[in-house]
């Protein structure tokens, strides 16, 4: 039977917060009304973020087939957005304004839901190899009441 691992390498918590930062900046591409340099923004946020997460990637230890190969996915799906691949000649024009939604190019390369699904599906693999946020069930909620235990003062 599979059991997740509780204690995840730094390489993975990292990899899981840049890819929650993805998913956001996605979410708030999708919400964006037409303010042009808030776009620009964004996208750079996301691109930022898909870099930072093939980083990480590079240090994931190569134990668990299910995380290599959502590994390799990722890494194949966002080439097109590898600095070495941005760099290769095609300059940004300026787009005309129109409405964002899962078919918008970031950084007039792929596709915003693609890049969302790919996020996900990532997070996913390591959540289901890494306990990575603890177990709800354990932790009592926010507002739950703190018990105060009596202290008997001295003599």
């Amino acid at each position: 039977m599979f059991q997740r691992h509780q204690h995840a390498p730094r390489c993975v918590y990292l990899l899981a917060d840049s890819l929650d930062s993805i998913l956001a900046a996605c979410e708030d591409l999708l919400t964006q009304q037409a303010d042009p340099s808030r776009l620009l923004r964004l996208e750079l946020a996301a691109i930022t973020h898909v870099l930072q997460a093939r980083r990480y990637l590079e240090d994931i230890e190569a134990a668990e087939p299910t995380v290599v190969d959502q590994c390799v996915l990722f890494l194949a799906g966002t080439a097109a957005l590898d600095l070495e691949h941005l760099r290769s000649g095609r300059t940004l024009h300026r787009r005309s304004v129109m409405p964002i939604s899962d078919d918008y190019l970031i950084g007039h390369q792929m596709p915003l839901g693609i890049l969302a699904q790919l996020a996900a599906a990532m997070l996913d693999a390591l959540e289901a190899h890494f306990v990575l946020y603890g177990d709800e069930h354990v932790q009592p909620p926010a507002n739950a009441a703190i018990p105060i235990t009596e202290v008997s003062s001295p003599g």
